[in-house]
């Protein structure tokens, strides 16, 4: 009865650290949450743009030393701005325009860069447009 009772906490145990779930604990890994994001795999290439992406936002965030993103960044980043993050890596890596940057090298980067700002300048400025109308609608009524 007892190898039987070690045997099922044994593997409860495990599983629970083979999904990365564990009540209070999470690990994020951002490609395999970009890959839920999207609902694919990501290829390779796709991986690294997503990395990529990922250390912008690092740098926004101002998870930096010495200009360089910290290793640890994903951890100390909100769950706010994680899931921004995520979600905007998930648009990106799977953009045909974004991977075609990707695959031109360091002139590339500078295009790739110059798309993740032009995203993030879009939403805002959607979530701006969408405050403005707002505070129009509730002047008229």
């Amino acid at each position: 009865m007892k190898r039987l009772v070690s045997l099922v906490v044994v593997l409860t145990l495990s599983a629970t650290f083979a999904f990365g779930d564990f009540l209070w604990f999470r690990t994020r890994d951002p490609v395999r949450d970009i890959g839920k994001i999207t609902g694919k795999r990501l290829s390779e290439e796709e991986k690294a743009i997503a990395e990529f992406v990922m250390a912008f936002y690092y740098v926004k965030y101002g998870y930096v030393k010495n200009g360089e993103p910290l290793k640890d960044a994903i951890k100390r980043m909100s769950e706010e701005e994680y899931r921004n993050a995520t979600a905007q890596a998930a648009k990106i890596s799977k953009n045909e325009v974004a991977k075609g940057f990707f695959r031109m090298g360091k002139a590339g980067d500078k295009l790739l860069k110059a798309i993740i700002q032009t995203v993030e300048d879009a939403a805002k400025a959607a979530g701006d447009y969408v405050e403005k109308k707002s505070d129009q609608y509730d002047k008229k009524k």
